[in-house]
């Protein structure tokens, strides 16, 4: 490499002899465009506004230098580093609520309510034996190990076990065994993965929290426990109260993940924040509402496009800095 530097220099100067070469000359170097790192959170059904980011990025001529996901993030993410966002695209526009369940494949003795081995049927058509290494950019799945709750973030190996293990929901998909840890939905410890942008040392983040409006700012409201009482028909409801829709065991089961997402990706996020945040409005999306894509990728994309201008400033912001 040495040789061929000296051998360049002379030519370039007109020294063709055996002298020192003459040092290079101070000509500018090209300013690079600076990419950001996407951190693509969980939110189920949600997830398909990250569709709508994505492609609202794209437009944009904004590169990507890498991706964090969890759960749906993972999903989405690692198909869109893989090539295959059209298809994927393709697949959430096209699903309704009888093909959703047809998807679903009961598994009631195992350790979740579904087997998803007909979801990975349908992966393994566009991305069979596609393993992390193959990307082209830097790639991370966040799980979670169910036996001791470290948070476990997945960069080798196969991509559809990761993304697999990344939106493994407990109670509704099986676990994923992976060299000896059960790993399930990463949303347990990391809903918005931003710390592994940092850890990778990413200067521009920008974070999707699919979870923003879902609760609203308030986390603690003051309130009578009100008398139970048991009725006649042996359910019991609060006196003064007025009979409500039973959520029944899914619904509890999902609400209570809405929930938990929600507090810990406050408390994630306010420890390390984003150098931008991107909060698509879709609390009115339910978590299981995978056939609302249409809606969902709009509202990604519509909100992606509205802060291009903001994100274009954070990059030059940031190049000039660096020059």
């Amino acid at each position: 490499m040495l040789e061929w530097a000296s051998f360049r220099n002379r030519a370039e100067t007109g020294d063709a002899g055996g002298g020192l070469p003459s040092a290079p000359k101070n000509e500018p170097a090209p300013v690079k465009k600076s990419g950001i790192a996407l951190a693509l959170g969980g939110g189920a059904a949600r997830g398909w506004a990250h569709i709508g980011v994505l492609r609202a990025l794209d437009e944009a001529g904004i590169e990507i230098n890498m991706i964090a996901g969890t759960s749906i993030g993972a999903l989405v993410g690692g198909c869109y580093l893989a090539g295959k966002l059209d298809q994927i695209e393709e697949f959430a526009r096209s699903l309704t609520k009888r093909r959703i369940f047809g998807l679903l494949d009961f598994h009631f003795g195992g350790n979740g309510l579904f087997g998803g081995m007909k979801l990975d049927a349908r992966m393994q058509e566009h991305l069979n034996g596609t393993r992390f290494e193959d990307l082209p950019k830097p790639f991370v799945c966040v799980a979670a190990e169910i036996r001791t709750g470290h948070e476990i973030w997945l960069s080798s190996g196969a991509l559809i076990t990761a993304m697999r293990a990344s939106y493994a929901l407990p109670g509704v998909f099986e676990p994923v065994t992976a060299n000896k840890r059960v790993l399930v939905d990463g949303a347990l410890v990391n809903p918005v993965p931003v710390s592994v942008c940092r850890a990778y040392e990413q200067p521009l983040v920008v974070a999707v929290n699919l979870h923003y409006d879902l609760f609203g700012r308030a986390a603690v409201i003051k309130h009578s426990a009100g008398e139970l009482v048991v009725e006649t028909d042996g359910h019991s409801r609060m006196r003064g109260g007025g009979r409500e829709a039973r959520l029944g065991i899914s619904g509890v089961m999902v609400e209570a993940f809405n929930i938990i997402q929600d507090r810990i990706s406050r408390a994630r996020l306010a420890g390390d924040p984003p150098d931008l945040s991107l909060q698509p409005k879709l609390g009115h999306i339910g978590l299981s509402e995978f056939h609302r894509a249409d809606e969902s990728i709009r509202i990604g994309y519509e909100t992606t496009k509205e802060r291009i201008g903001e994100l274009v400033r954070l990059q030059s912001v940031l190049e000039e800095t660096q020059v």
